[in-house]
C-alpha cells in the first residue's frame, strides 16, 4: 500500500469540503450559511479559505447571483464522492435510523409527477422520517441529470433517454398515450387512427426539453407528421386550452389521467404499440452507499409502486 503524504493534510479541514458543497449546491453564501446553521460571516471565511485552497474564485457574481466556476464544477462530482464515502464509512446501513433523518433531501419532478407521485410520497415520509425535509426544485428536464452529477439533487425522476454509466436507473412504469380534446370543438372518430390524428392541430408539451418527441418520432416511423399548433412548458396547461381551441394533445396516460375532473373533454386511451413512456428514477452512483438517499430512493420507488398500480 502506497504511503499517504499525513503533512499534505494540515492546511486541509474536512469541514471546508462540506462547506463547498453547501456553497455549490446553493450558489449563494447567505443559503449555504442557513443549510450548515452557521453565521454568514462563517461562511464567507469558509468561501475565502475554498478559494486560497483551490486558487480559484468557486463562485463568482453574476448579476443579481452567484455561479460556479469550470474548476469548481469540475471539482463538485469529486467531493460529493469523497463525502458521500466518509458517511458511508462513519454511518452504515445497519446504523441508519429512518425516524432520526433530519435535514433536507432535494429531488427534480415535473409538475404532473409532482401532482401524482408527492403526496404519497409524503405521506410516507411524514410517518417514516418526520424530521426530514423533502424540496422538489423546478428543473427543467434537459438539466435534471446535469444538476445531479453536480450534486445540486439526490434524485430524479421522470423520462431519461441519455442516462450515462454514472447513473444508477430504476425503472417505475411505462405508460401509454392518450389523446385528449373538446368534442364540441373537434369531431374525431371513437379509437382515431393515426392518420386521422395527424389531419388536426395539435397542442404539444416536451419531456426531454429539446429535439423531437415521443409522438413525432413515433409518427415519423409511420410517415406521418402532424401539425404543431402551440408548445406548453407544462402539461397541466393543455386541458384549459383545448376547451377553448379545437387543438388536440396526445399525453401518456398518467397525465392525461389527471383531466378526468374536466368533464367537458374527451380522453380516449390510444391502443398503439410501442408508444410508451417508460418513468424512471435516476441517482448518481456515487449515492449508492449513501444510507439516506437509498432510503429516499427505496420511498419514491413505493409511493411508486402504490401510485402505479391503481393506474395500471
Amino acid at each position: 500500500m502506497a504511503d499517504i503524504p499525513y503533512l499534505s493534510f494540515r492546511r486541509l479541514d474536512l469541514n471546508l469540503l462540506v462547506a463547498f458543497d453547501a456553497l455549490l449546491a446553493e450558489a449563494s453564501v447567505s443559503r449555504a450559511a442557513a443549510r450548515l446553521c452557521v453565521g454568514q460571516p462563517a461562511m464567507s471565511h469558509a468561501l475565502a479559505r475554498l478559494r486560497e485552497l483551490f486558487d480559484d474564485d468557486i463562485l463568482y457574481r453574476d448579476g443579481s447571483g452567484m455561479r460556479p466556476t469550470a474548476r469548481a464544477l469540475a471539482l463538485a462530482p469529486r467531493i460529493r464522492a469523497v463525502l458521500t464515502e466518509m458517511l458511508a464509512v462513519t454511518q452504515s446501513a445497519e446504523t441508519f435510523d429512518p425516524a432520526q433523518a433530519v435535514g433536507e433531501f432535494r429531488v427534480a419532478l415535473n409538475d404532473p409527477l409532482e401532482a401524482l407521485l408527492l403526496p404519497g410520497l409524503m405521506a410516507r415520509l411524514r410517518a417514516r422520517s418526520p424530521s426530514l425535509t423533502l424540496a422538489v426544485r423546478p428543473i427543467p428536464a434537459s438539466q435534471q441529470l446535469e444538476q445531479l452529477d453536480q450534486g445540486a439533487i439526490g434524485l430524479a425522476v421522470g423520462y431519461f433517454p441519455k442516462v450515462r454509466e454514472v447513473h444508477e436507473v430504476r425503472l417505475l412504469y411505462r405508460s401509454g398515450f392518450s389523446c385528449v380534446y373538446n368534442p364540441a370543438l373537434l369531431q374525431l372518430p371513437g379509437q382515431p387512427s393515426l392518420e386521422s390524428m395527424a389531419l388536426y392541430p395539435h397542442i404539444h408539451t416536451t419531456y426531454t426539453g429539446d429535439g423531437p418527441g415521443l409522438v413525432d418520432v413515433y409518427l415519423q416511423q409511420a410517415g406521418l407528421r402532424r401539425h404543431v399548433v402551440a408548445q406548453t412548458a407544462s402539461p397541466l396547461s393543455i386541458p384549459f386550452v383545448v376547451k377553448q381551441s379545437p387543438l388536440l394533445a396526445i399525453l401518456p396516460d398518467l397525465v392525461a389521467n389527471l383531466f378526468k375532473a374536466h368533464a367537458d373533454l374527451c380522453i380516449e386511451p390510444l391502443a398503439l404499440p410501442g408508444l410508451e413512456l417508460p418513468v424512471s428514477m435516476v441517482i448518481h452512483r456515487r449515492d449508492h452507499s449513501d444510507p439516506l438517499t437509498r432510503y429516499v430512493a427505496d420511498q419514491v420507488e413505493a409511493a411508486a409502486q402504490t401510485l402505479f398500480a391503481g393506474a395500471a
